[in-house]
C-alpha cells in the first residue's frame, strides 16, 4: 500500500511539470490587444525579463510564444496570436501559489 501511495504522489508530481511544448488545457488570462504580436511581444518580453532573465520568445505558426522557465513548477507561457483586428493574448500560469503577479502584471500592462 505504502509502496502504491508513493506511485500515485509521484505520478502526480510529474504532471506538474509539463514542458512548455504542452500547453496545458484552458489559458488562466486572455484577453485581446489592438497591438499586433510582434509588437505586442516586444512589449511583454522586456518585462518578463526583468523578473525571470531566462524568459525567452519564440516564433509559432500565427505569432509568438513568451516562456518564463520555473524551476518548481510548470514554465508560465504566454500565447499572442494574430487576430482580426490585433492580437489574442493567452496566459498559463502553474497552480495559485506559484502564479507570478509581476508576469500577469506585464500582460495587462501591454494591452
Amino acid at each position: 500500500m505504502r509502496m502504491l501511495m508513493g506511485g500515485v504522489l509521484l505520478a502526480s508530481l510529474a504532471g506538474c511539470s509539463l514542458p512548455a511544448s504542452l500547453v496545458p488545457g484552458e489559458p488562466n488570462y486572455s484577453k485581446y490587444s489592438n497591438k499586433p504580436p510582434k509588437e505586442y511581444a516586444a512589449c511583454v518580453l522586456p518585462a518578463w525579463q526583468q523578473e525571470i532573465p531566462n524568459a525567452a520568445q519564440s516564433a509559432i505558426s500565427n505569432g509568438y510564444r513568451v516562456t518564463a522557465p520555473s524551476i518548481i513548477t510548470a514554465d508560465e507561457i504566454l500565447d499572442i496570436v494574430k487576430s482580426k483586428d490585433g492580437s489574442r493574448v493567452s496566459l498559463y500560469q502553474g497552480p495559485p501559489w506559484a502564479k507570478s503577479g509581476a508576469l500577469r502584471k506585464a500582460v495587462r500592462d501591454c494591452l
